[in-house]
């Protein structure tokens, strides 16, 4: 063979395995464009939906955070103060404020976390780690309610507390949020359709009859109360960390008996 036909055979094979490197290369570069896409997007996706659910929760967050404050507060104050005398002791008015008072802060719980599950049930938040820790708080403070591992005093199902929560909300126009956006009725309508509404009455019932044998003492009723009670203080400790908008003594919690 002629030195010019073994170099023209050595350059033939040195094309074509440049060629072959190259469209190797190419592919990898390819694929790895691709995959470095899809990890863009992911990354992309998990942050619009932890924009979104940090949009939700802040337009909830300190209406829910001041109405578990104000339920966990009247607690520790039946409980651990004895307000539950009034019920017994107090002159007529007092006696109807005490239990409609009490009614009423837990009635603006489930509302504010009835408004909250219905921002968020149509957002897929995925495995978003705030947004379970949320969950796993709210569901600790349904639970101590509905549970049948206290007595029957208190005892609200988890759908009759939902029920509540509807029944306590009002569509109102947002401008900013160009919509509509749920807001709790306040104190005085809550007493007014107590009195009037015959099909907002029925809802409260059983609660009314609970808190008014509550005058005899809490007795059984003192364990799902201080479950309660404790669940809405470690839901208060994750919505307003570090401590600012209600201090850190004013968070006692009742001995519930666990330990």
């Amino acid at each position: 063979m002629s030195v010019q036909v073994t170099v023209a055979v050595i350059a033939a094979v040195v094309a074509l395995l440049s060629a072959a490197f190259s469209a190797k290369t190419a592919r990898s570069t390819a694929v790895l464009q691709v995959r470095l896409q899809g990890e863009l997007e992911e990354r992309r996706e998990r942050s619009g939906k932890a924009a979104r659910l940090e949009q939700v929760v802040s337009r909830y967050r300190d209406p829910l955070l001041s109405a578990a404050f104000d339920l966990q507060s009247r607690i520790y104050n039946l409980i651990a103060v004895g307000y539950w005398k009034k019920i017994r002791s107090g002159d007529e008015e007092e006696r109807g404020y005490a239990v409609k008072s009490t009614m009423f802060v837990l009635a603006q719980y489930f509302a504010w976390a009835e408004a909250l599950r219905r921002g968020v049930q149509f957002l897929d938040l995925g495995e978003l780690q705030r947004n379970q820790h949320l969950g796993e708080r709210l569901e600790a403070i349904r639970n101590a309610l509905a549970t049948n591992r206290f007595g029957p005093e208190f005892r609200i199902y988890r759908h009759h507390q939902r029920a509540i929560g509807e029944v306590m909300l009002e569509a109102v126009r947002d401008a900013e949020a160009e919509g509509s956006r749920w807001q709790c009725v306040g104190y005085a309508t809550f007493c007014s359709k107590l009195d009037r509404d015959e099909s907002f009455r029925p809802w409260f019932e059983r609660l009314d009859r609970d808190l008014h044998e509550l005058a005899a003492g809490p007795g059984e009723a003192r364990a799902r109360l201080a479950a309660l009670q404790n669940a809405l203080i470690d839901l208060l400790d994750f919505l307003d960390e570090p401590a600012i908008r209600f201090p850190r003594r004013l968070r006692s919690k009742i001995d519930d008996g666990a330990s």
